[in-house]
C-alpha cells in the first residue's frame, strides 16, 4: 500500500484485517503495555488517579459517564494548553509542572504519543507491509 492510498480511509475489511492481525498475537498487548508504561513513567497515571478521586470526593461526581466527560474534557484543555504554552516558548513536550495553581495537569506527555507511535508502527510492520513513496 503506497503513502498516498493509506492516507485515504481505509476499506472495512482492511481495517478489520489489520485489527484481527494484531488482536490474534501479542500486537494489541504491546502497544496497550507501551502506552501504560509511558503514562506510569511520566506520572500521568498517578495525576488522572488523583484528578478522579478529587471530582468523586470534592466536586461531587457521582457517575462514570460524568467523570469520563470531565477527564476528557480536562486532558484536551490542558493539552492544549501546553502546545500553545511551548509554541509560544518555542518548546517541545511538557514539563510535568502545574499550571495556573492547578494541581492537576492532565496534560498528556509528548512521549506518551512519541512512543505509542512507535509502538503502533513497530506492531503493524509485523502484521502488513507498509511502504512510503519516495519523493
Amino acid at each position: 500500500m503506497s503513502s498516498s492510498q493509506a492516507q485515504d480511509r481505509l476499506p472495512d475489511h482492511v481495517r478489520n484485517d489489520i485489527y484481527a492481525a494484531l488482536l490474534s498475537g501479542s500486537g494489541i498487548r504491546n502497544i496497550e503495555d507501551t502506552l501504560n508504561h509511558q503514562m506510569q513513567a511520566t506520572g500521568f497515571k498517578a495525576t488522572l488517579k488523583a484528578y478522579v478521586n478529587h471530582l468523586l470526593r470534592v466536586e461531587g461526581v457521582a457517575t462514570f459517564p460524568e467523570i469520563m466527560a470531565k477527564v476528557e474534557a480536562k486532558v484536551l484543555h490542558d493539552t492544549q494548553a501546553a502546545k500553545n504554552k511551548d509554541a509560544a516558548n518555542g518548546v517541545n513536550g511538557v514539563n510535568g509542572h502545574s499550571s495556573e495553581g492547578d494541581d492537576y495537569n492532565l496534560a498528556l506527555p509528548t512521549s506518551v504519543s512519541k512512543e505509542g507511535a512507535k509502538a503502533v508502527l513497530k506492531e503493524l510492520d509485523k502484521v502488513c507491509d507498509i511502504t512510503a513513496e519516495e519523493k
